[in-house]
């Protein structure tokens, strides 16, 4: 069984992965477009594909990477990935001025998003360092603060 902090945990992980997925369907094109007019794509079109399949390929790779350590955070307890998801928990902070600085290319309804799944993840990080989440993951949560696995 695991603990309230574990299953809240995965709540907020998974919906801040699902806010970053939305945000990214809303914003497609405006981030496409801004990859076209970079001068190194001008005048070749194979560039602006190969600028199309690299975001394909990222993002596919980046949602493969959150669900793997979602899985192992949230059902194996590992403490690696706990660590793995604290430290791009971290590089989200560092680049967190420049979502803000991105306003004028995606626009106030990305930036808006890209915030709301910020302090999402930012809760689910600190449910992974409650007390009862500790536990878990040392291999010694008390069965009476658990909560039912879905």
């Amino acid at each position: 069984m695991r603990p309230v902090s574990i299953v809240r945990f995965e709540q907020a992980y998974l919906a801040s992965v699902v806010l970053w997925l939305v945000n990214l369907a809303l914003g497609w094109k405006a981030r496409l477009g801004s990859l076209e007019n970079n001068p190194a794509f001008a005048g070749n079109p194979q560039m602006g594909e190969l600028a199309q399949t690299m975001m394909i390929g990222t993002t596919v790779f980046m949602l493969i990477l959150w669900l793997l350590l979602w899985y192992f955070t949230a059902r194996r307890a590992s403490e690696v990935a706990k660590w793995v998801v604290v430290a791009l928990f971290g590089l989200s902070v560092v680049g967190l001025p420049f979502t803000l600085m991105s306003y004028p290319v995606v626009g106030v309804l990305s930036v808006v998003l890209s915030l709301v799944a910020f302090v999402v993840t930012a809760y689910a990080v600190w449910m992974l360092f409650r007390p009862d989440a500790r536990a878990w993951f040392a291999g010694t949560a008390p069965e009476s603060e658990a909560a039912p696995s879905e």
